[in-house]
């Protein structure tokens, strides 16, 4: 038997010799010498592609009655793009950059895809700027209602000047297409929302006044999902004044957690608790649907944590012990990103600025140390 077992292995050592001998395939040879390309999980498409949503997008509805007319060769891109905008609409940015992503594999050529792609970059200044160079890159054959939307945008990213400068320029651009073409939501819309944005670098004189362009997209759609914009706008000045928009935030949008969480601001500092708190359970069935539906983390949706945490407190307010415990518990058991979670180091806007979206959301996304403390203070506490 050893003899036998010794004879098959030099047989094998022949064998092995002999083909390290040969020469090497063709086939194998130019995989040892690859032609140049991106590395592995790079795009082809540039940088900018090489992070993101990966899986292709669906008509989800429930986005928001939203239109935004777009020029595409593809018959199914006009209802993606109206989708992204909803997502914008709700900060649903990696959904929206999903949508905007969808739009350009139906048609690569579509300028306005890789705006709204751009657009859903806010807190990544530089995807955003490598987005928009290939929306400026598309920009011939296009209405002047898109140029416009291009041009403003590519105000907003203009290196050339500082950033109050950049902000005021990007505001005159949506305010000519406002009067450009004022039977469309989207510009008062989007202007209402970077007038808010700009408060802490350029703040708002008037309120009211900001308050009335609203009016004017209500006036058109009394349903469009800027009633968010409007609980924003008046959070830290006259919450009582957001109060028609609470009322149908989540009903404009209702597939968008966060528009179910927006009124719950308003409630809040109106210390109508319950009604806070039936908001903010609200948003928390719509991601946990978004989850269980389409496989997503809690730490890669903006909303989740910033919503659960401000429910503990609802719930404490109520005296609803228990189920503040048990959903702090929930919050401190769940996964975090190992790379994402900066709460240790740095805090609530910070740590939504450092980390990009598209990678996942810290899990104190939003929340301040003294809530994360809270957090962890309650779920020690034993159920009574």
């Amino acid at each position: 038997m050893r003899l036998r077992i010794d004879g098959l292995l030099a047989g094998f050592l022949l064998l092995t010799c002999a083909a390290h001998a040969l020469p090497a395939p063709e086939s194998l040879a130019d995989d040892a010498n690859p032609a140049p390309g991106p590395l592995p999980g790079h795009s082809y498409h540039g940088e900018a592609f090489d992070e993101g949503p990966r899986r292709a997008a669906y008509l989800m509805g429930n986005t928001g009655k939203v239109h935004f007319p777009i020029t595409s060769k593809a018959p199914q891109a006009q209802a993606f793009f109206d989708q992204g905008v909803g997502q914008l609409h709700g900060f649903w940015y990696l959904e929206a950059e999903r949508s905007f992503r969808q739009v350009a594999a139906l048609d690569p050529d579509c300028a306005m895809a890789y705006w709204g792609m751009a657009m859903a970059n806010v807190n990544n200044d530089k995807r955003a700027r490598s987005f928009l160079a290939e929306a400026v890159k598309r920009n011939q054959g296009l209405t002047k209602y898109e140029s416009m939307w291009i041009d403003a945008l590519s105000a907003q990213y203009d290196e050339k000047k500082n950033d109050n400068v950049r902000r005021r320029d990007h505001v005159r651009k949506l305010e000519a297409i406002v009067q450009e073409f004022p039977n469309e939501t989207e510009p008062k819309a989007f202007l209402a929302l970077t007038i808010w944005e700009n408060d802490s670098r350029l703040p708002i004189t008037s309120h009211q006044a900001v308050d009335a362009l609203l009016d004017q997209v209500f006036a058109i759609e009394p349903m469009h999902p800027a009633h968010h914009y409007r609980i924003h706008l008046w959070d830290g000045e006259k919450p009582e004044r957001a109060l028609s928009a609470a009322a149908r935030c989540g009903q404009s949008s209702p597939g968008i957690a966060h528009m179910w969480h927006m009124p719950g601001h308003t409630y809040s500092k109106l210390f109508r608790y319950e009604d806070a708190a039936w908001q903010q359970e609200a948003s928390s069935r719509v991601d946990h649907a978004d989850m269980v539906r389409d496989g997503v983390m809690p730490y890669q949706i903006h909303n989740y944590f910033h919503n659960q945490e401000w429910l503990v407190r609802d719930l404490s307010y109520l005296g609803r012990v228990r189920d503040g415990i048990n959903l702090s518990r929930n919050l401190i058991e769940l996964p975090r990103h190992p790379k994402y979670n900066l709460i240790l180091r740095k805090k609530g806007h910070q740590v939504a600025r450092d980390s990009n979206h598209t990678k996942g959301n810290a899990v104190d996304f939003y929340i301040p140390k003294v809530a994360t403390m809270r957090l962890h203070a309650w779920a020690k506490l034993k159920s009574p």
